[in-house]
């Protein structure tokens, strides 16, 4: 073949492949709806004749098609009845002018180009007049674009917007978001939801192009690099309700900046810098249901009787992670509508007595990784429907015998990570307790009695203690408990009946102890599921030693030579997952294994014998692990299965290691 055929075959060819890479799978939903989903937009036109006389159509190109995408010419002119349309993926460096002609009824617009994917310098232009003929549109998602600004002026046709969204971009400035002053345009001005986090803007100046948008209900500014509000930067949104700042370089606000925004419902400032507010920073915001203060740096000189003056109906303050080191008897005065306040991670050594009197609606109150001492019996004054009480990581001693009488609807306690020395008598005062986490402290023993009234506790966390013998008597009081946790104390004997009346007990969790010896402790337990054991000085185990409904069992690092099954109880035991791991067992059988077991671990013990067809009435097992055992020799009929039938959608499989 001539070589000028040869080359004119290949472009042929190469346009044809490009004809084809540009046509669309076609799917179709609810027959209005279609996707369309394609490598990439070229300009020499895509066929879009599936989507005519549908009103949605999702564009989605090939994610990982790295290669410009380009909007044809009228490329929607024949889809008049389209009012949503959304293109993702499409790697687009242009709107061109004129880009979406013919879509007149077109009210939500998405294009997610996705170009930083792409590369870090491939952005999105989009050209003044790119949005002229979607007169009617009401939303408007630009997020993920790559966009560096928005010209002046580009927003103006748009006079039904209501939602803009512009997050996950580059924009630098806060005049570069496509508004134009009022006199030029009105396009905007029904605006009610502005996103632009995300972004890289450095200020938010006086009489920026939002400013005049009195109709704006929400503005999302969070995750960018603002080091600088001005004053007068809000002053023309009377209709404001939630502002995000957060995530932001903050290191103050200007006095009055909430000044013309009195609609305020929500105010997110966590995660800045701020060490100061200006007094009368909230003053009026009288609508005010949530303050984020969290994770910035103020001290309990910015934070004083007059910061929360005036707050009458806010209903969540978060202040957690600042340096707060005293709480005044008036900082809360106006908040008798609070119902969730947040101290955890602040320095609070000192709380002044009634400093909570005002706060006779607050339900959750968090004083966590602090540096209280001592909970004295005025500290809770008020707290008449307090539910949840969290007090873990403080330096606590000592709780007052009346230190929670007045806060008696108590459902939630954490008291972990503090330094008692034994279970506060104030907790007698807790009739509807349901959760107690005493973990983490110094309480070395348990007197009967020390948990009466506490009839409707379900789970008692009392983790890494210096607890020694369980006895008879010491949780008796609990009725109710259903969890219970143990672990990692110095328990060496469990006295026999210790549990008798904790029928509802469900998880115990006693490993990381020195229990030698179980027999007839939980065999009674018939609501218990969850058993741990790990970690102890046990050297005799037989199945009769655990109740019958018994799901879940660890074993695992202690001294046990064999599981014993003396009562032949393998059919009637519902044991699910054993692990006996780490242990002294030195031969397996059919009857010390149940016959419902499904997780299955005995690796790293010392067994040298599987006697033959162990596994074979094992027909749930699907996992079990052997080895680092004694094995020298293993037959077939030693490890044989039983057949899988049809409708289990995986296989048995045993690991094996041969020495």
């Amino acid at each position: 073949m001539p070589r000028y055929l040869a080359v004119a075959w290949f472009v042929v060819l190469l346009g044809y492949a490009a004809e084809i890479g540009a046509q669309c799978s076609w799917e179709y939903r609810n027959g209005s709806a279609v996707t369309c989903t394609i490598r990439r937009l070229e300009r020499q036109g895509v066929d879009l004749a599936g989507a005519e006389g549908t009103t949605r159509l999702d564009i989605r190109c090939n994610e990982q098609f790295l290669f410009e995408s380009q909007l044809p010419v009228r490329a929607f002119g024949r889809l008049q009845t389209l009012t949503e349309l959304t293109m993702e993926s499409c790697k687009l460096l242009q709107l061109p002018v004129h880009a979406f002609d013919g879509l007149s009824n077109l009210k939500r617009l998405t294009v997610r180009t996705n170009n930083y994917v792409w590369a870090p310098g491939k952005t999105l232009d989009i050209r003044p007049d790119a949005l002229v003929d979607l007169k009617d549109l009401q939303y408007l998602d630009l997020s993920h674009d790559n966009l560096r600004h928005l010209a002046e002026g580009t927003l103006c046709p748009l006079n039904n917007l209501q939602h803009l969204n512009l997050s996950s971009n580059r924009i630098r400035s806060a005049e570069n978001l496509g508004f134009a002053p009022e006199s030029q345009c009105s396009g905007g001005v029904d605006l009610h939801v502005l996103d632009a986090s995300y972004n890289e803007l450095q200020a938010i100046p006086e009489g920026w192009g939002v400013s005049r948008l009195r109709r704006l209900q929400q503005l999302f500014l969070q995750h960018n690099n603002i080091t600088d509000l001005s004053s007068e930067c809000l002053i023309g949104l009377s209709s404001l309700k939630v502002l995000n700042v957060s995530l932001n370089h903050l290191e103050t606000l200007p006095e009055g900046v909430f000044a013309g925004s009195r609609e305020l419902r929500e105010i997110h400032l966590q995660h800045n810098e701020l060490y100061s507010l200006p007094r009368g920073t909230f003053h009026r915001l009288e609508q005010l249901l949530v303050l984020d203060l969290s994770s910035n740096s103020l001290s309990s000189h910015h934070i004083g009787n007059g910061t929360f003056a005036g707050l009458i109906r806010l209903i969540i303050l978060n202040l957690a992670h600042n340096a707060l080191t005293r709480i005044d008897s008036r900082t809360f005065k106006e908040l008798f509508f609070l119902q969730i306040l947040n101290l955890r991670n602040n320095s609070i050594g000192h709380i002044e007595e009634n400093a909570f009197l005002p706060l006779y609606n607050l339900h959750t109150l968090n004083l966590a990784e602090n540096r209280l001492h001592t909970i004295d019996d005025k500290l809770f004054n008020g707290l008449y429907v307090l539910s949840k009480l969290t007090l873990n990581n403080n330096l606590i001693t000592v709780i007052e015998v009346n230190a929670f009488k007045n806060c008696s609807d108590l459902k939630e306690l954490d008291l972990s990570s503090n330094q008692l020395l034994e279970v506060p008598v104030a907790l007698q005062n807790l009739s509807m307790l349901r959760t107690l986490d005493l973990g983490e402290n110094q309480i070395a023993s348990i007197h009967n009695g020390s948990f009466r009234n506490l009839v409707q506790l379900t789970g008692l966390r009392l983790i890494d203690n210096l607890i020694g013998n369980i006895t008879r008597g010491m949780f008796w009081d609990l009725p109710r408990l259903s969890v219970l946790n143990l672990a990692k104390n110095r328990v060496q004997s469990v006295e026999r009946g210790a549990f008798d009346r904790n029928a509802d007990l469900e998880a115990i969790r006693l490993d990381r102890n020195f229990i030698s010896d179980i027999n007839g402790i939980f065999a009674t337990l018939a609501s218990l599921l969850w058993l741990n054991l790990s970690e102890n000085h046990l050297v005799w185990f037989d199945y009769a030693f655990i109740p019958k409904n018994l799901k879940w069992l660890d074993i695992h690092a202690n001294y046990i030579e064999a599981l014993r099954n003396y009562y032949k109880l393998q059919e009637e035991i519902r044991v699910k997952t054993l692990d006996a791991s780490h242990n002294r067992i030195t031969e397996i059988s059919s009857m010390a294994i149940p016959n419902s077991i499904e997780l299955l671990f005995i690796n790293n013990n010392l067994i040298e014998t599987i006697h033959p067809n162990t596994f074979v009435d094992k027909t749930n097992l699907t996992r079990e692990d052997l080895y680092a055992n004694a094995l020298a020799t293993l037959q077939m009929h030693n490890i044989r299965l039983a057949p899988v039938p049809d409708t289990r959608p995986y296989l048995n499989s045993i690991s094996v290691a041969i020495h």
